[in-house]
């Protein structure tokens, strides 16, 4: 993981991972949707809250879909 980067959550279907990664230390803010090892979705926030947010309500959106959580280890709380 890069430098500055946060996962801030982790979802696992079958044997299938996301994850969403903010990388908050610049503006604008950067939220990516990582699916295995492919990023496959960038967002772009002017704050962090909102790329939060963001972050929630897409991951809420998959779990509707039959994702479930995992405890990221390396995850900042």
């Amino acid at each position: 993981m890069q430098p500055g980067a946060r996962v801030v959550w982790c979802l696992k279907r079958r044997s299938t991972d996301v994850r969403c990664v903010v990388f908050a230390q610049d503006i604008p803010v950067e939220v990516h949707v990582v699916h295995g090892l492919d990023v496959v979705l960038t967002e772009l926030f002017q704050e962090e809250w909102m790329a939060i947010k963001w972050a929630r309500a897409y991951r809420e959106r998959l779990r509707a879909q039959g994702w479930d959580d995992v405890q990221e280890t390396a995850a900042s709380p």
